[in-house]
C-alpha cells in the first residue's frame, strides 16, 4: 500500500498561465488522493480553484526579487516548514527554489524543482539558480537544457505532463449556444480561439493572429477571433485588435481579458490557435488545434507533427514559423473542411486522454518525490542491492532492472540502494540511489544506512574468474554482520569454488548470511558439502523469469521470419577447435533448415571478438548482431531456436519459450539445464561438434513440441522466481507483503 506523503508546494504567483494551472491541477490530484499538500505563492486569480478543492494555500512574496520581500519570503517559509514538517518540498520557479534549497538541507526535506521553460543562462543566474536533488521537466528540450547548461545527470531529472483534468475539459454541447451569444457570436460564424498570457514571453501566438486576421477575414468572412488572456501587453493588442475592427467595419477581434471559464469558451469554439497546456484543455474539448506561440510554430496538431509536438511539450520552441500568412492559411483550411475539424478534434481529444492525464502527472511527480527522498545524503535504504551491474553485460543489466522493478512493484515507498559501477548510469528505475561499488566510503556508507544486504542473482560467490572478487563479495557480507545490517542471497548461484580457502572463507560467512535462495539444485548440494546447515535455504529460481512472459518486442534490424541466436564468449578452457567445430556445425544447420544465423555478443566487450571469429569461419553467411542490452534480449527471444554459452542467454530463451543448446563453460549452466530436465549440452573444452549440429536439427524437425516444453518450464520457474522477493519482504518487515 502506498504511503501518503506530506508535500510544500511553492511558486512565485497563481495567476492565469501554462505553468500555474499545472501547478493548481497537481496539488488538486495530489490532494485527491490522499496526500497532504499545502501550496505557497504570492496569491492571484487560481488560488480561490486551489482552495475550493480544499487545498490550503499560504501567502508569501515569492515573486519578487528585492531583498526585503525575499526575506519576508523566507521567513514565511521557514515557519511553515517548521509547521507542517513535509516529507518533501516541490518548487516551480528560482525565486522559491533559491530561498527554500537552504532551509530545506537545514532540516534534511528533500526538494524536487520542475522546470517549466527555458530561462536565461549567465554566470550571475547559474550561481543563484537551485535544482532541487531531483528534477521534473515538462518536455525532451528541456531535459536536454538541463544537462547541457546546469550538468544535471539525465537520472536526476523525471520527465512529465501537462496533465489535463479531462472531467472539466471535455466535449459538452449544451454550453456552445449560450457562450456564443454572450459572445457576440451569430449562427454560421467560425469562432477561432486563443488563450493565453499576454506578455512579452508568452503573447507571440496572439500578436501573430492579429497580424494575420486581415488575411484570414479576407479569405473566410465569417470567421470570429476571441482572444482571452492578461497581462502586459493586453492594451497595445487590444488597441491593434479595435483598429482591425474599424477598418473592416465589424468587431470581428475580441480581447476578453483573463478569464477561469476556459472550458465554456473551448465548447463555444470551433477551433483553437496556441501552444502548451492551453492547446492541450483545447484539444481535450475535442478542438482541433493549430501550434503557433512565442517560440515558434508547427501547425496543425496532427499524427505528423506529434513527435515534434511531444519534445518541446507542444510550445514549438525551435520551430520557425513560416512567411506571413501561414496561421491564416491553417485556419482558413479548417474552416473550409468540417469533417477535417471533427477527425482532428477526435485525435486531439484522444491525445489527451492516452498522454496527458493529470493522473499521469501526478504519478510523474510522485515518482520524483519517491527518489528525491532515496537520493537524499541522510536516507536510509531497506534494501542495498549489490551484483555485477553497471559493466553493460546485457544479462546482468536485465537481472538487476527485474530485482528493483518486483521490489518497488511490492511496495512502491522501498528505499533502494544500488552497488554499481558508476554513480550515474544504471539500467534500473530512476527511483533507487546509485553507490560506486568499489569507493570505500560510498559502500561503507551505503551499508550503514541499509536494513538489508541484497546479493541480487547470479553466481557471485565463485572463485572460477578471480579470487579477488570472491574476496570483495565476502568482505561486503562481513562488513554487513559488523554493522547489523542484515543479510540475504537473493535467488543466486554458488560457486565454482576451486581452492581449499575459498571454500573455507564462504562457508564461514555463509553460515551467518540471514537468508538464502537459490537459483539451482547444483549450488544446493554445493552447500551441503560446506556443511551448512539448510533451515534458511531454499530453492527458487533466477529473477529474470519473472520479466519475461514471451518474446520481448521485435527490433526492426532483426532478419524477417525464423533465425538462430548464437551467445558465445571467449573462456580461457575453450577447445582450441572451438570456433571450427562451432563454424561446421551453424554451416550444417543452416544449409539443411534454411534459415539464418545471427551471432549475438552478449557482453559485448568480452563476446564480440569470440562471435567474429566464428562469423568469419562460417561458409555461410551469417549476421553479428551489436546493439543495447534491449536489443539483444529481444534478440534473444524472437529467435526460433539459441545456441548459449551465457547462462543469461539460455534463461532468457526458455522465459520466452525459445528451445536452446548449452555450451557448458561453467557448471552453472549445466546445473540449469538439469532444472528444466534436459541434456542439450555440449562441453566448451572438448567441444563435439557432431552433437551439437544433431541437437540444433533435432530441436528444429520438434520445434513445435520444444517450444512449448519450453514455455512450460518458464511458467513453473516463473512461480518460484516470485518467491525471491517474498523471502526478502520476510527478511525485512518480518512478513510478507503481499
Amino acid at each position: 500500500m502506498r504511503q501518503q506523503k506530506t508535500v510544500v508546494i511553492a511558486t512565485m504567483k497563481l495567476d492565469l498561465g501554462g505553468a500555474e494551472t499545472h501547478i493548481v491541477e497537481l496539488c488538486r490530484e495530489l490532494h485527491r488522493q490522499g496526500h497532504r499538500v499545502v501550496a505557497v505563492s504570492a496569491g492571484g486569480l487560481l488560488v480561490q480553484a486551489l482552495e475550493e478543492a480544499g487545498v490550503r494555500h499560504v501567502e508569501a512574496p515569492l515573486d519578487s526579487r528585492s531583498p526585503a520581500a525575499m526575506y519576508r519570503a523566507r521567513r514565511i517559509l521557514a515557519r511553515l516548514l517548521d509547521e507542517v514538517r513535509p516529507e518533501v518540498v516541490h518548487a516551480h520557479a528560482r525565486i522559491p527554489a533559491f530561498l527554500l534549497n537552504a532551509l530545506c538541507r537545514r532540516r534534511k526535506i528533500p526538494m524536487v524543482t520542475t522546470v517549466h521553460g527555458s530561462y536565461k543562462v549567465s554566470p550571475a543566474y547559474r550561481l543563484l539558480t537551485r535544482w532541487g536533488i531531483k528534477s521534473l521537466s515538462v518536455s525532451e528540450d528541456l531535459t536536454s537544457y538541463l544537462k547541457d547548461n546546469y550538468g544535471i545527470s539525465e537520472r536526476d531529472i523525471f520527465e512529465t505532463v501537462n496533465g489535463i483534468d479531462t472531467e472539466r475539459f471535455a466535449p459538452d454541447p449544451s454550453l456552445r449556444e449560450q457562450t456564443r451569444r454572450a459572445l457576440g457570436i451569430a449562427p454560421g460564424e467560425i469562432l477561432v480561439l486563443t488563450v493565453s498570457r499576454l506578455d512579452p514571453d508568452a503573447s507571440g501566438g496572439a500578436r501573430r493572429l492579429l497580424e494575420e486576421a486581415p488575411m484570414l477575414r479576407a479569405a473566410c468572412p465569417a470567421a470570429r477571433i476571441v482572444v482571452v488572456g492578461g497581462g502586459s501587453e493586453f492594451a497595445q493588442l487590444a488597441a491593434q485588435a479595435d483598429r482591425l475592427n474599424r477598418e473592416a467595419g465589424i468587431p470581428y477581434l475580441t480581447l476578453t481579458g483573463p478569464r477561469v471559464d476556459i472550458p465554456v469558451l473551448c465548447n463555444a469554439a470551433d477551433l483553437f490557435v496556441g501552444v502548451s497546456r492551453a492547446a492541450l484543455e483545447a484539444a481535450a474539448c475535442g478542438l482541433p488545434v493549430v501550434l503557433a506561440g512565442t517560440a515558434g510554430y508547427i501547425g496543425l496538431l496532427e499524427q505528423q507533427t506529434l513527435q515534434t509536438a511531444r519534445q518541446t511539450n507542444l510550445t514549438c520552441r525551435g520551430q520557425p514559423y513560416g512567411a506571413l500568412g501561414c496561421v491564416a492559411a491553417d485556419v482558413e483550411a479548417l474552416i473550409a473542411d468540417p469533417e477535417r475539424r471533427r477527425q482532428l478534434g477526435d485525435f486531439g481529444r484522444a491525445l489527451v486522454l492516452r498522454e496527458y492525464s493529470v493522473a499521469r502527472m501526478a504519478q510523474d511527480a510522485l515518482d520524483c518525490y519517491r527518489a528525491a527522498l532515496t537520493g537524499a545524503k541522510w536516507a536510509r535504504y531497506d534494501f542495498l542491492l549489490c551484483g555485477y551491474y553497471g559493466y553493460g553485460n546485457a544479462g546482468d543489466e536485465l537481472l538487476l532492472s527485474t530485482i528493483v522493478h518486483n521490489l518497488l512493484e511490492a511496495d512502491p515507498d522501498l528505499r533502494i540502494c544500488v552497488l554499481n559501477q558508476s554513480k550515474w548510469q544504471a539500467s534500473c528505475s530512476q527511483q533507487v540511489a546509485l553507490a560506486r561499488r568499489f569507493s570505500p566510503h560510498e559502500v561503507l556508507r551505503a551499508i550503514h544506512r541499509s536494513s538489508v544486504l541484497l546479493f541480487g542473482g547470479g553466481n557471485l560467490l565463485q572463485d572460477v574468474t578471480s579470487r579477488k572478487s570472491l574476496y570483495y563479495y565476502l568482505s561486503l557480507l562481513w562488513l554487513a554482520g559488523r554493522l547489523g545490517c542484515k543479510t540475504m542471497l537473493y535467488g543466486n548461484g554458488i560457486g565454482p569454488l576451486n581452492n581449499a580457502d575459498s571454500r573455507r572463507r564462504t562457508a564461514a560467512l555463509l553460515r551467518r548470511v540471514d537468508r538464502i535462495t537459490l537459483r539451482d539444485p547444483d549450488s544446493l548440494r554445493l552447500l551441503q558439502r560446506l556443511g551448512l546447515p539448510t533451515d534458511h535455504i531454499s530453492m527458487t529460481a533466477d529473477e529474470v523469469f519473472t520479466a519475461l512472459g514471451g518474446p520481448l518486442p521485435r527490433m526492426e534490424r532483426l532478419p524477417m521470419g525464423d533465425y538462430l541466436a548464437v551467445s558465445l564468449r571467449d573462456w580461457r578452457q575453450n577447445d582450441p577447435a572451438l570456433v571450427p567445430k562451432v563454424a561446421a556445425a551453424l554451416d550444417a544447420f543452416a544449409q539443411q533448415a534454411g534459415i539464418p544465423v545471427l551471432l549475438v555478443p552478449f557482453h559485448a566487450t568480452v563476446d564480440t571478438e569470440a562471435c567474429r571469429l566464428v562469423q568469419a569461419a562460417m561458409k555461410t553467411p551469417a549476421l553479428l548482431f551489436e546493439g543495447s542490452s534491449d536489443e539483444v534480449l529481444s534478440a534473444i527471444t524472437n529467435a526460433a531456436l539459441v545456441v548459449g554459452m551465457r547462462l543469461h542467454a539460455l534463461v532468457f530463451a526458455t522465459a520466452a519459450g525459445v528451445p536452446s543448446v548449452g555450451i557448458v563453460y561453467d557448471d552453472k549452466v549445466r546445473a540449469f539445464f538439469e532444472m528444466l530436465g534436459e541434456r542439450r549440452l555440449v562441453e566448451c573444452d572438448d567441444l563435439d561438434g557432431e552433437a551439437l549440429r544433431r541437437y540444433l536439427l533435432d530441436l528444429w524437425e520438434m520445434r513445435a513440441q520444444a517450444a512449448q516444453a519450453a514455455r512450460r518450464e518458464a511458467d513453473r520457474l516463473r512461480g518460484l522466481a516470485a518467491q525471491n522477493a517474498k523471502a526478502a519482504f520476510v527478511l525485512l518487515r518480518g512478513e510478507v507483503n503481499e
